[in-house]
């Protein structure tokens, strides 16, 4: 096969989730993609592969239906590993995620986040790191350090969470993509979850009216 099949296949697939799957689901896609620049890969002291510098993230506005912004990755789901048109022997396209977090009002900070966490889980997924894993549902990220460099935010970590109240995930031609929903959480509300579970975290921070939005700026619920 010539690359040119696969190639138009491939921006087809790419296509496909930003035009179809997320205009669906998050409507607007705002000034367009933030791509992801090569400075953001060697942050991490790597050089990354070609196609990854057209990865990125859109930042969703408000609309009659939701009054929270949106900022998602697009390209983690990018099937690489493929030669041919088909789905992925896994069941799953790329590395089988997207990453969102859901905010109140516009932030400086969710675009370069998730650069950052897209870059890893890139490097993770082509075995850069020993031992290192793709994130899961439940995970809780560790940041090291407040979520924006604008401030000290007490929120300093991110879990990895199955979102309600929009579609969890969707059909590329070459597998399924889940939407991995990241809720910030702080040392305290961690220790919470690491000492009575993530589900009892989950529930207080609704309670709370802190899920599944990402404050930077909110106090810790416990």
């Amino acid at each position: 096969m010539s690359d040119t099949p696969f190639r138009d296949w491939f921006e087809a697939l790419w296509t496909d989730r930003e035009d179809r799957v997320y205009r669906s689901l998050f409507g607007d896609l705002g000034k367009g993609v933030f791509t992801a620049g090569e400075q953001v890969y060697l942050r991490f002291g790597k050089s990354p592969h070609p196609g990854w510098l057209n990865h990125g993230v859109f930042a969703c506005p408000p609309h009659d239906e939701r009054d929270s912004w949106i900022y998602v990755t697009s390209g983690l789901s990018n099937p690489w590993n493929l030669d041919a048109p088909g789905k992925d022997p896994s069941g799953f396209s790329g590395v089988g995620f997207e990453l969102v977090i859901e905010t109140s009002k516009e932030v400086d900070w969710a675009v370069p986040l998730l650069h950052n966490l897209m870059a890893y889980e890139l490097l993770v997924a082509v075995g850069t790191y020993q031992d290192a894993e793709l994130f899961e549902y439940g995970n809780r990220v560790p940041l090291n350090d407040s979520i924006t460099p604008s401030f000290q935010s007490a929120i300093r970590w991110l879990l990895v969470e199955q979102v309600k109240h929009y579609t969890p995930s969707f059909e590329l031609a070459s597998g399924r993509v889940d939407l991995f929903h990241l809720v910030g959480a702080t040392d305290a509300e961690v220790e919470l979850a690491r000492r009575d579970g993530q589900d009892k975290l989950v529930e207080l921070l609704v309670r709370r009216g802190v899920h599944p939005r990402t404050d930077a700026e909110r106090a810790s619920v416990c």
